[in-house]
């Protein structure tokens, strides 16, 4: 198991929660396809146009990266902290500390979403 510090995003690209986890690449993939299936449940059609078209997960494993989302403005992060230690340790302070300033979300608009 890795280390990773998890960014959700909610809507209009406001922070709901940024937390330090521990799992794996292939838990997180896992995580996104479970969450991809129940949300297809008994949903209409356009709905699952809409999850065909927003519904996404990026890995990059080499970066220590991970970014899923099911809409167009929700989406979450796993950052590794090995490969990421400042970045990590920057989200978590000033998440800590909600101190949810301009260099706060200067490190959340590193993760590219």
């Amino acid at each position: 198991m890795k280390k990773f510090v998890k960014v959700e995003l909610g809507s209009r690209g406001e922070v709901d929660n940024v937390e330090l986890v521990e799992s794996s690449y292939e838990l997180i993939e896992k995580e996104f396809n479970e969450e991809l299936e129940r949300l297809k449940e008994d949903e209409d059609e356009d709905y699952l146009d809409y999850l065909e078209e927003f519904g996404s997960i990026e890995i990059d494993e080499e970066k220590g990266e991970v970014q899923f989302g099911f809409s167009e403005e929700d989406c979450t992060f796993y950052v590794e902290v090995e490969k990421n230690k400042d970045l990590c340790e920057g989200l978590l302070k000033y998440w800590e500390e909600d101190d949810l300033d301009g260099e706060f979300y200067e490190l959340i608009g590193s993760l590219g979403c």
